[in-house]
């Protein structure tokens, strides 16, 4: 296998552990290969926003292959503690193996995580590259104050709404949270509210169309019309996708969805056109959408009103900066006993 040091750039504490720590050893030639969920490079990047240091005790939730906790061991030194816990016992037991056999500090242990670690409490920093439904209230209640929780969330009600927080517990208990425009896999299936109405296509479940609209026959009809439509180049670059998404769920315009087509995952705005009785104006008309994904732009039909309006959104977007998902506002809120990530517009 060839290796893999010479991509690794910088002097940092996390380039170092990174040159220190073979990633070999960790994918797989011990004959029980591990299929790495997040790339390398994403590992190193969530490692910087942690701001790890000498001393620190680290939770990890969420082990794979060990090598991120591994590499977390190598930045605390002998000074700190790493524990990190997954449910399935192969993993954790694998990583236990590899961590004694090649003098990296860390522990292993099997659990689902959810709960944190309450005995080894508090942390200094929680590092979860996965996405809970909501961040539990454990996580947050076990961090030492000043510390950081690094988490995949969801930012929204609406399914595919993936970004990654960075959470710090300032000394007065209050948090403050920044979100990244990355993503982590999902720890289990999403749990919709029921304010959110999902439609899936009879023909391809995996497509769907989702709003905090609770009227299911414009949604089917939405997602119809999309699966319909043609695809053109979107306005902009893949890498901007991401930010003006995230801004697009924090502006939360009238129509919003998300949705999954032939053409990728995407998000729009979209519903009756409105029809004029007198002076009153009513949405009874057909069905009108515009969507975007990272490559493609539809719009059904086409020079419509709703497509004006998106095109409209999206020069706001770009007047604005355009807007990285870092530098939109984002808040912790209390939800039942656990915690969601929001955006603020």
């Amino acid at each position: 296998m060839t290796s893999t040091r010479t991509m690794i750039t910088g002097t940092d504490a996390v380039a170092d552990a990174a040159r220190t720590v073979p990633y070999e050893i960790y994918l797989g030639p011990d004959g029980d290969a591990v299929e790495p969920v997040i790339a390398r490079a994403t590992t190193w990047r969530h490692l910087r926003t942690l701001d790890l240091g000498p001393n620190m005790r680290v939770l990890e939730i969420g082990t794979g292959s060990g090598y991120s906790a591994a590499l977390i061991g190598h930045i605390v030194r002998p000074g700190g503690h790493v524990l990190t816990i997954d449910p399935d016992p192969v993993l954790s037991t694998r990583a236990a193996r590899l961590f004694a056999t090649h003098g990296h500090r860390a522990v292993a242990a099997t659990g689902s995580g959810l709960a944190g670690h309450a005995d080894l409490a508090p942390y200094d920093r929680i590092y979860v590259p996965a996405t809970p439904p909501a961040i539990p209230g454990a996580w947050i209640d076990q961090l030492a104050p000043g510390g950081v929780l690094v988490t995949g969330c969801t930012i929204s009600d609406l399914p595919g709404t993936y970004a990654v927080a960075h959470i710090t517990k300032v000394p007065t208990d209050d948090l403050h949270v920044t979100v990244h425009a990355t993503r982590c896999p999902p720890m289990g299936p999403p749990l919709l509210p029921a304010h959110v109405t999902a439609v899936t296509a009879r023909d391809y479940p995996g497509y769907y169309l989702a709003t905090t609209s609770h009227d299911t026959t414009t949604a089917t009809e939405l997602l119809a019309l999309l699966r319909a439509g043609e695809a053109s180049a979107w306005p902009g670059t893949p890498g901007e996708y991401l930010d003006l998404k995230h801004w697009l769920l924090a502006r939360n315009p009238a129509g919003l969805f998300t949705a999954f087509t032939q053409f990728g995952e995407g998000i729009g705005i979209g519903g009756k056109a409105p029809v004029a009785y007198g002076l009153a104006v009513r949405p009874e008309g057909p069905p009108e959408a515009a969507m975007i994904t990272p490559a493609h732009f539809v719009a059904q039909p086409g020079t419509s009103p709703t497509e004006a309006r998106f095109l409209d959104l999206i020069s706001e977007w770009r007047s604005e900066g355009p807007r990285t998902t870092h530098e939109l506002d984002a808040v912790v809120v209390p939800h039942g006993g656990s915690y969601q990530v929001r955006l603020n517009d």
